[in-house]
């Protein structure tokens, strides 16, 4: 009896839809988050939209980096919504390239950046920032 029982909610489990297969539109990180207090060539500002089409999440991101006079824009990429609930974006310029990792809580966004150097003697490095939303 034990045995069938076992059986049958790990058959449950396997056949039940998990979180990450859910829809959900718009995501938590959807919308306009900014860190003023960024310094030059930091994380100034995130913008992320997202939308649901055919039971699929699309996303996109554009990042600003703080600059003088005004922030450097980094162009609309399209991001991956991985399995737990992360936004993944790499955004690829000329001098270097930036992965992003972005994850809601609540009005803060939690933004992990992996600055990458096109020129390699220069070595990677990575920084968190908190954002806040606009």
């Amino acid at each position: 009896m034990r045995l069938f029982l076992f059986m049958a909610v790990c058959l449950f489990l396997s056949t039940a839809p998990s979180a990450a297969q859910r829809i959900y539109c718009p995501i938590p990180e959807d919308g306009i988050w900014v860190n003023p207090d960024a310094e030059p060539k930091e994380i100034s500002r995130v913008e992320v939209e997202s939308k649901c089409e055919n039971e699929q999440v699309f996303v996109r991101v554009r990042a600003f980096t703080s600059c003088i006079p005004r922030d450097c824009k980094w162009g609309w990429t399209e991001a991956e919504l991985r399995s737990d609930g992360a936004v993944q974006v790499l955004l690829i310029g000329f001098l270097s390239s930036k992965k992003i990792t972005l994850k809601a809580f609540g009005d803060l966004l939690d933004t992990h950046v992996v600055n990458v150097v096109n020129d390699l003697s220069e070595p990677r490095t990575e920084k968190t920032y908190n954002l806040s939303r606009k």
